[in-house]
């Protein structure tokens, strides 16, 4: 999901992942860093805890830097600043968010997808806003790969009429 700032980006991937929940049990969440997927993925207005719904809401165990839901699924936290994480761990669907700001996207894709290997349908959600970056010019052109796109105007509703003004 390519989108502009403000775009719904974050509550798609959270809305995503809430779905996956319900049925697989072992996933994961990555962002730029632990601070972004704490602040913006988990505990954000658009982040898991919140599009969850109360009686789905799961937990934040930071020190074993997971997310577990009532029904038992498991959401392990890393972070794109250490790609080397990813070796061994293993996930039937993964939420990666901000692609285009991870210092080593390649590399860390490569890993990640490597542990994306449970279940009977494995799933990457990628959430992130462009950037002509050579990474994610080719993993919009592999051919397993589904586009969307969320222009900033599409949720204008739910943002401050300042900040589309300075956009704009």
């Amino acid at each position: 999901l390519l989108g502009g700032r403000g775009a719904g980006k974050t509550h798609a991937g959270a809305c995503w992942l809430t779905e996956r929940a319900r049925s697989a049990r072992r996933l994961a969440i990555i962002g730029p860093t632990l601070h972004d997927v704490r602040e913006v993925m988990i505990e954000g207005p658009s982040g898991l805890k919140q599009v969850c719904g109360r009686a789905f809401r799961p937990r934040y165990e930071q020190s074993r830097r997971r997310l577990v839901w009532p029904g038992g699924a498991v959401a392990y936290a890393f972070s794109a600043e250490e790609p080397e994480r990813l070796r061994g761990p293993q996930f039937e669907a993964v939420w990666a968010d901000e692609f285009c700001a991870w210092p080593h996207p390649a590399e860390t894709l490569a890993l990640l997808r490597m542990g994306l290997r449970l279940g009977d349908d494995p799933r990457l959600v990628v959430t992130t806003t462009p950037k002509p970056t050579l990474a994610l010019k080719r993993l919009v052109a592999e051919a397993s790969t589904r586009r969307s796109e969320a222009a900033t105007e599409a949720n204008a509703a739910n943002l401050a009429p300042a900040f589309l003004e300075g956009l704009m």
